[in-house]
């Protein structure tokens, strides 16, 4: 669970997260990654973290340096077979890891996504959010050639070995983090599996003109990095 400046919801997120996958009864551990919050968010998550035991372990560093490194932080200190990304603000409830979880067992596939774009999810969002995220997959697809509808939703699951094989070719580790993974991941062949959200997800985030020129810098260097194979 990747946070950045979320000292006001991460302890009831991980009381949530902790009670749903008690209910699954399986082996599991819940690994906060604060990233570089300057906030109180480590302390409220260590604090909240001694109320489970070894269930939950709470990281952090200083300097802030996007989700996707948050995220390999945390998973290659993961012990388990499986790795879930979750978003810490819970925009996905915690009951999506067992529909992640079901579906990569049924299909046997090495990653499982959330698609918000499924036929079956619910997206509530403004018209533009809408279409800043669309045109963003649109620019996925044309750009990678990855055939998925959604790269972005933070809640998915690997298989860990694909997270050992792909992560020292992995670059971007803000925005377009998801995308580099799954192309790299659809370049290796591991089979990629998208599922419904079992919520609405709500586009709440802001993007400044600024974010959406990262983004699109981002991708351009995926692109070129992979595709053309220009290093710089």
């Amino acid at each position: 669970m990747p946070v950045y400046r979320g000292e006001h919801y991460i302890a009831e997120s991980i009381k949530r997260v902790v009670n749903y996958m008690d209910k699954l009864g399986l082996n599991y551990e819940i690994i906060v990654v604060s990233d570089g919050s300057e906030d109180n968010t480590y302390s409220e998550a260590l604090k909240a973290s001694k109320n489970y035991g070894n269930k939950v372990k709470v990281y952090h560093y200083g300097k802030n340096k996007g989700k996707g490194y948050a995220f390999l932080y945390g998973a290659i200190r993961s012990r388990g077979n499986i790795v879930v990304l979750l978003d810490a603000d819970l925009d996905i409830p915690p009951e999506q890891v067992g529909v992640l979880l079901k579906a990569m067992e049924k299909a046997n596939s090495d990653i499982v996504i959330t698609d918000k774009w499924h036929p079956r999810s619910k997206v509530i969002a403004t018209r533009f959010r809408r279409l800043t995220s669309k045109h963003f997959n649109i620019l996925v697809m044309t750009l990678l050639g990855l055939k998925l509808r959604d790269t972005q939703t933070g809640a998915k699951a690997f298989k860990k070995y694909v997270i050992k094989d792909l992560i020292k070719d992995i670059n971007i580790k803000r925005y377009a983090f998801d995308a580099e993974l799954l192309y790299l991941a659809t370049k290796k062949g591991y089979k990629i599996t998208p599922v419904p959200s079992i919520a609405p997800i709500k586009l709440t985030g802001r993007f400044t003109p600024r974010n959406i020129w990262r983004m699109l810098l981002e991708l351009l260097s995926i692109f070129y990095r992979h595709r053309l194979g220009i290093k710089r």
